[in-house]
């Protein structure tokens, strides 16, 4: 309990240096804004509304980890809309960067809660973007067999390094990369991964540095409800 406190605490702190970050910038561009068209400055301020909403997103779902058995419902969800949901989430964000999107045509669906799914989807999602350069590459792809459907998001990105693969699903990492490369409050993929398992799927992560990163989720053919 005590350990649970402590790092609930570290991550609020770090939530809240996170979401002040845009905040700040609202600010200088209110201060600096006699030089910028009312098109340029309500679009620069959407960006940073953004970041603030996604943040805000982030803190929700964490609150509601310990009752998530109250507020969901596993039904037979189609992934490909809730993927499109998650790219038109961060559209602009893939024009803005130039990143190429992939999706295989195939229809595919799961057991799960689409809220839930969805959520976990977005997480990936936006990390797949943030560690992507300009004119990348995110593809989705699907697979299967006798056990279990596989939805697989690669990126062509900068990868992770071979020492952080086993530690990048643990709350508040954000090894060598999240340090250099990007803010982060390395909460994404740990949220992700934890709402994945009390919804009975998997995540599995594989990489290469400076070549890419595949995010696999997977989902049981076979499943007791009653377990969950």
């Amino acid at each position: 309990m005590y350990d649970e406190k402590r790092e609930h605490q570290e991550f609020i702190i770090s939530w809240i240096h996170e979401v002040k970050i845009p905040i700040a910038a609202s600010r200088l561009l209110i201060e600096n804004s006699d030089d910028m068209s009312t098109e340029l400055l309500a679009d620069k301020f959407e960006d940073e509304l953004n970041k603030i909403d996604n943040y805000i997103e982030q803190a929700l779902y964490y609150s509601r980890i310990d009752s998530f058995s109250k507020d969901y419902f596993i039904t037979e969800v189609h992934v490909n809309q809730i993927i499109k949901n998650s790219v038109k989430k961060y559209a602009k964000l893939f024009i803005s960067k130039g990143i190429h999107f992939y999706m295989e045509a195939k229809e595919q669906f799961v057991q799960s809660d689409s809220k839930w799914l969805g959520f976990v989807i977005d997480q990936i999602i936006a990390n797949s973007l943030k560690y992507t350069d300009e004119n990348g590459k995110i593809a989705i792809k699907f697979d299967e067999d006798s056990k279990e459907k596989r939805l697989i998001i690669e990126d062509n990105g900068i990868g992770i390094k071979p020492e952080d693969i086993n530690r990048v699903f643990e709350r508040g990492f954000t090894g060598s990369i999240g340090r250099s490369y990007a803010k982060s409050t390395g909460i994404g993929l740990y949220l992700a991964k934890q709402l994945a398992k009390k919804l009975g799927h998997d995540i599995t992560i594989e990489s290469e540095e400076h070549k890419f990163t595949k995010v696999i989720m997977h989902f049981p053919k076979m499943r007791n409800y009653y377990n969950l």
